[in-house]
């Protein structure tokens, strides 16, 4: 069978249901095993590409978006691959922050397509969505000869796909390190940070924002096992944030000889000026690998011009002000609700909230509640990412804003476009829709329209 339309290629890659193998990501039973054979029948695509690699608990996702928008803005061809996808699969293989067309998608594919039937009934194992469209993708970026692929990595890093990429070529990039998928990574942030940091494989680059005292320990313990050097890119040093407000941001940013002053940066929330640095920091580096010119104006035009699909994103619809943010840990959340409260300052909001199944709701609602004047909560069904995606019940989210929430008016939902429905009702509130960005995926196209990388 060939693949004809993008719903027929998603469907195949359906097949590989994480929800009939283990999980891609880690587990009780997971071994790296298929990963690397898989790699291995595709001719190890990721190490005969330049990987910048990017692991971290927050910003992973923007900072993947501005480095590829930055390097493609000197001149250079990158691949770049994000996932969760928000509104389109083909987010997860992007050429120069285009989509690939359907036909070029399918036909790649289709080159894969024998490798993937034999290993459903290898000893390997059947591989899981995520294994696959981690592969595919570095298969696409190989076979398009991009100069960069910049390669978000899903919850982890060890036991993480991505992680398959293990040249000395490779850059190994950390954004904020926190509490997040603990079930999987462990409940300490010195457990959770070796996880992530093991993507550090012998002689890379490593760029990481200073964590905590334990993160940062973590990290410089698995370079120099790797014959690796740090480099820090450090807050009221690297960067110094000069304001937050509608529109965007406004920074200094100083790295060894790299000084640019009063950056503008069209995106909201104060935590992107951060991401924006880690992505600065890496682009300076590669550069000086690398040799090729760092050009100011370049990179001063595309952060002034760009966005980060889901990442505080405001919108006027139908006369009603709505703010899109896809967080979905307490440390994004806080980050997000501390740039609401700067952005809007004694302002209360009506929010849409809904939350994967697993997430530390409980903690996030202790952010949320105090800005909140009524709150709609909804489910999600997100039949276009993979099949391990189930929402917290909205009873179990309602009692507990109830225990904390003084009185709030809350309202539930099932059906996400009802909840928006109802929720953009009164014009004379904001309304902020956050909590997952698989929420966000439901809601994004009726919202915007289309999606612009």
């Amino acid at each position: 069978m060939s693949f004809k339309t993008l719903q027929q290629a998603q469907e195949y890659l359906y097949s590989f249901s994480d929800e009939k193998n283990t999980s891609s990501q880690g587990g009780k039973n997971f071994s790296f095993g298929r990963t690397q054979h898989l790699a291995n029948q595709l001719g190890n695509p990721q190490n005969n590409i330049k990987v910048i690699h990017i692991a971290g608990t927050s910003g992973k996702g923007s900072t993947t978006r501005i480095l590829a928008h930055l390097l493609h803005a000197h001149g250079l061809k990158v691949g770049a691959s994000i996932s969760p996808h928000l509104v389109d699969f083909r987010e997860r293989f992007q050429i120069n922050n285009t989509l690939l067309s359907v036909g070029t998608l399918c036909s790649y594919i289709e080159e894969i397509k024998p490798i993937l039937e034999k290993m459903r009934t290898s000893p390997a194992g059947s591989p899981t969505y995520f294994e696959v469209t981690v592969m595919l993708a570095y298969y696409i970026f190989w076979k398009e000869k991009v100069d960069y692929a910049v390669m978000e990595t899903g919850m982890g890093g060890r036991l993480d796909t991505t992680n398959a990429a293990t040249s000395p070529s490779k850059v190994a990039v950390f954004t904020r390190i926190g509490l997040d998928h603990t079930e999987f990574l462990g409940n300490t942030l010195e457990k959770i940070a070796t996880e992530k940091a093991a993507i550090i494989h012998t002689r890379n680059i490593v760029i990481s924002i200073k964590q905590s005292h334990k993160g940062d320990g973590v990290i410089d313990t698995q370079a120099k096992k790797q014959q690796s050097l740090v480099r820090l890119v450090i807050p009221n040093e690297t960067f110094s944030h000069v304001a937050t407000f509608k529109g965007g941001n406004t920074f200094h940013f100083q790295y060894e000889a790299v000084h640019f002053d009063t950056i503008q940066l069209s995106m909201e929330g104060a935590f992107q000026v951060e991401n924006s640095s880690v992505a600065l920091v890496t682009l300076i580096e590669l550069s000086k690998r690398d040799r090729f010119t760092l050009q100011e104006s370049a990179i001063r035009l595309t952060l002034q011009t760009m966005t980060s699909p889901g990442r505080f994103e405001t919108f006027i619809f139908k006369g009603k002000t709505i703010i899109l943010d896809g967080a979905h840990n307490p440390q994004k959340m806080s980050a997000f609700i501390e740039s609401l409260k700067t952005i809007y300052p004694n302002k209360r909001f009506d929010f849409l909230l809904g939350f994967k199944k697993g997430k530390d709701y409980a903690t996030m609602l202790q952010s949320i509640i105090p800005l909140a004047s009524t709150i709609y909560i909804t489910s999600f069904i997100n039949q276009q990412q993979t099949h391990m995606i189930h929402p917290e019940p909205m009873a179990t989210i309602a009692n507990k804003i109830k225990q904390m929430g003084k009185n709030i008016p809350v309202y539930s939902y099932d059906d996400p476009l009802q909840a928006f429905t109802q929720a953009r009702k009164n014009k004379s509130s904001i309304l902020v829709i956050t909590g997952s960005l698989y929420l966000i995926s439901e809601l994004y196209q009726t919202i915007r329209g289309t999606l612009s990388l």
